[in-house]
């Protein structure tokens, strides 16, 4: 047993020194994925079981803040709540829409593909800026473009706010986050798609093959297969985090929903 560990353990040593100018470069990558990733996140679960308000050593408490989290703050449960909505719906949804948009401009002129290319793949690039046209679209005033809209053909009579109503401003979170996390996945897919030889195209033509339904069918997923699974699994990365552009929205809306009936805001060491 000491002996097959001493042999595997030698292998890796000698793996790691075949390729060592592979993990020279992977280095600096590594110490800052540990420093301001990992250990913070292993220092914040020790942290979680204990009593700290940063001006007193840590207490440990054990269970008892998870115990408070679970059953006796309903804000936590309705983030919860939020997170999972916005995850089925940002998951699988813009998964089926990258595909069908790549799907859809694969076959255009080089030109015109290039350009919707970076169209779609722009606001996630741009990131945060992309949230100012949003914030300039939704704007709660009259000024807003979507409130002088509705405004102005009379579907509405004084403006609405879309970005700190607790009836709108979810399904907002939720288109905006839906259109800043099509651009990896729909990039991916539209690679896969270039990616295909033409010749299978032909000879699925002469195997009976009549429409682009069926190519897609018998063709291209099964010649993509790879990218298929990166997006899928950029969409379940994606999918459970809200992106900090729409932040101070949400950020309003659990001030509001967390007030004290004394109107202060209750405080929690965890």
């Amino acid at each position: 047993m000491m002996k097959s560990q001493t042999v595997k353990h030698g292998t890796v040593l000698q793996r790691i020194k075949r390729h060592r100018e592979s993990y020279l470069l992977m280095l600096p990558y590594l110490l800052f994925f540990t420093v301001f990733t990992l250990a913070p996140v292993v220092v914040a679960f020790v942290l979680s079981f204990t009593e700290y308000n940063m001006l007193q050593p840590p207490r440990f408490v054990f269970m008892a803040n998870y115990i408070r989290m679970f059953l006796e703050d309903n804000v936590f449960l309705t983030a919860v709540s939020n997170t999972l909505k916005i995850a089925v719906v940002i998951g699988p949804v813009s998964y089926m829409l990258c595909f069908f948009i790549a799907w859809v401009i694969n076959d255009l002129k080089p030109a015109a593909r290039a350009f919707l290319t970076a169209l779609f793949y722009i606001p996630t690039v741009v990131g945060g800026a992309a949230w100012a046209v949003w914030r300039l679209l939704l704007s709660g005033d009259q000024y807003g473009l979507l409130n002088n809209l509705l405004m102005s053909v009379g579907i509405i009579y004084e403006p609405m706010a879309w970005l700190t109503e607790e009836t709108t401003i979810l399904p907002v979170l939720i288109i905006v986050q839906l259109w800043m996390s099509m651009g990896i996945s729909f990039l991916s897919f539209i690679a896969g798609m270039q990616t295909v030889d033409v010749s299978l195209y032909e000879a699925g033509m002469m195997d009976g093959i009549k429409n682009r339904f069926q190519e897609l069918w018998y063709i291209t997923l099964p010649a993509m297969v790879p990218q298929l699974l990166f997006g899928a699994i950029i969409r379940v990365h994606c999918g459970g985090r809200l992106r900090t552009a729409g932040g101070s929205s949400l950020h309003q809306l659990r001030r509001r929903n967390h007030r004290h009936p004394h109107h202060g805001l209750r405080q929690h060491p965890l």
